[in-house]
């Protein structure tokens, strides 16, 4: 027997047998347990059939019946055919002590749930424990309404965040959530106590593959766009949502994943167009510039650094899952520039999201910033290979130009890291050579770039300097080989294999990579250039 529909807030009969009424009663047959029960409909008239209803349970001590094996026979077949939810025989005073074996034969034949009932058990009482239940549920049914209603009128008028709506949807449904926004590549998790200690960092991409696998899935959809997934899992704390008060919370989060779109989306428009403005167009009065940056809260004489991000492949062909993936780096990346810079602002470039941090010149460590910034972005992206992320990230600069800087180097920088494999970050001061063909200041770029690539080998203070510097540059001047070098520095071979060790772990560099080689020796010449 199918439970009808509409019925998801009324109590099936193995629910109701886990009362205290039915502790000690006997299931003779178990099959069709998950009807669900409107109510009780004792039975002590012989023709009972004209009587009950769908739904109902059965409660009987077969006086009507017990003196007629036809009808002892019938009854649990008539019964199955009017779709009752199950019986209950209370056998100890007109059946001998034990319900018929023709009746169990039948229940068990056509999947029918037939309970044996104790002696000194009261109808009374069942019906009071059966109708309490259904009260009680129909309370709950209620509330959930209510609180259905509550969430889409706050939704509408007084703007509920997306993690308000999703511990209120937990709350009505006693299940673990969670949201994927795919408009605003957001997430938010809100889990019960239970799941709280099974999934203790619900921010992990594996969370996505675990949750959901087991989860029940409902796309958002409105007006034929998708706006994301609602999950809905773990252990179920209560019946399943009505489908009405269902399609009423999946139209509640589109409206704040619209509005919270809507509002970002202005803002960030506004500014995008602005910023894009000054890299592209001839700026003749700052003064005017500036008074246009006020509008956005913004500084330009600050100084700027830009991160240039651009998404790959998904590693995965479930459309979700990406989605998640999405989600969860969008995620990492707000906490890892959170309070990184003064003001931050995301902006969209063909496809390409475009980080813009900026802070006062007098802010310490911001010179630094780059190298955190892209040490903790590689650190998630090793963590989390199911994504394909190229990043470039650009030096500080202050100012109009500055920000024109931001953008040559961020792109170049992008650029490198893109036509790599697999997820790479890279910072502008990370392209060596490169970074030197496109430079604003050629003199400040070739003085970072050689104290990049030679480290202490170039610093006054650093005894050994001078000698570990010819015997470089005998390295290239012999091609590498160690015995020439040990003939033209008049020293044993020893001593210059052990120089070239040191070389190499002062300036991190392998004579053995080709644009190690290549770095080097342009640093070393054009140190000497400026120092003859």
């Amino acid at each position: 027997m199918e439970a009808d529909k509409g019925n998801e807030y009324l109590p099936t009969l193995s629910e109701l047998l886990q009362l205290p009424i039915f502790q000690n009663a006997h299931v003779l047959c178990g099959e069709g347990m998950e009807h669900p029960v409107s109510g009780v409909f004792l039975s002590e008239i012989p023709d009972y059939y004209n009587w009950v209803v769908p739904n109902e349970l059965v409660v009987t001590n077969c006086y009507a019946l017990y003196d007629s094996p036809d009808l002892l026979r019938e009854f649990v077949p008539r019964l199955f055919d009017l779709g009752v939810a199950g019986a209950c025989v209370k056998p100890d005073r007109f059946l001998g002590g034990a319900v018929p074996e023709d009746m169990i034969s039948a229940a068990r034949e056509l999947g029918f749930p037939l309970v044996e009932l104790p002696a000194g058990i009261r109808f009374t009482d069942i019906t009071k424990a059966v109708s309490d239940e259904l009260l009680r549920r129909q309370t709950a049914a209620l509330r959930t309404s209510l609180a259905v209603g509550e969430l889409l009128t706050r939704t509408i008028t007084e703007g509920a965040s997306l993690d308000e709506i999703a511990a209120t949807v937990r709350e009505i449904t006693g299940r673990s959530v969670l949201i994927l926004d795919a408009i605003n590549h957001r997430q938010s998790v809100a889990l019960t106590d239970a799941d709280a200690e099974h999934y203790p960092q619900p921010e992990a991409a594996a969370f996505f593959e675990e949750a959901a696998r087991d989860a029940d899935q409902h796309e958002m959809v409105t007006a034929g766009n998708s706006f994301g997934t609602l999950y809905l899992f773990g252990e179920k704390h209560g019946p399943e949502l009505p489908p009405e008060l269902l399609r009423q919370i999946l139209l509640s989060i589109p409206l704040e994943i619209s509005r919270f779109h809507s509002v970002h989306e202005s803002e960030e428009r506004g500014f995008s167009e602005f910023f894009f403005h000054l890299l592209s167009d001839s700026v003749l009065d700052d003064a005017a510039e500036q008074t246009r940056a006020d509008a956005f809260g913004f500084r330009l004489s600050d100084r700027h650094i830009l991160l240039s991000l651009r998404m790959g492949a998904s590693a995965t062909d479930n459309l979700q899952a990406m989605l998640f993936h999405r989600t969860v780096f969008f995620r990492a990346l707000r906490e890892i520039v959170g309070g990184a810079a003064e003001n931050v602002r995301y902006m969209d470039r063909g496809g390409d999201t475009l980080l813009l941090l900026s802070s006062p010149d007098d802010v310490p460590r911001f010179s630094e910033l780059p190298r955190q910034l892209c040490d903790k972005l590689s650190l998630f992206l090793a963590e989390n290979t199911e994504l394909s992320v190229a990043a470039g990230c650009s030096r500080p600069h202050a100012g109009i130009s500055g920000l024109i800087s931001c953008n040559k180097e961020a792109n170049l920088a992008l650029h490198a890291a893109g036509s790599r494999q697999g997820s790479k970050v890279l910072r502008f001061d990370d392209l060596g050579i490169l970074s030197l063909l496109y430079a604003n200041d050629p003199d400040r770029e070739i003085k970072e770039f050689v104290k990049d690539m030679l480290k202490d080998l170039v610093d006054p203070s650093f005894a050994k300097g001078v000698e570990l510097l010819g015997t470089l540059d005998s390295y290239f001047r012999c091609l590498g080989n160690q015995r020439k070098m040990a003939e033209e520095l008049y020293v044993h071979y020893n001593t210059v294999a052990y120089r070239l060790k040191q070389i190499q772990e002062i300036t991190k560099k392998e004579f053995s990579n080709s644009k190690d080689r290549m770095s080097l020796e342009l640093a070393l010449y054009l140190y000497s250039f400026f120092h003859s």
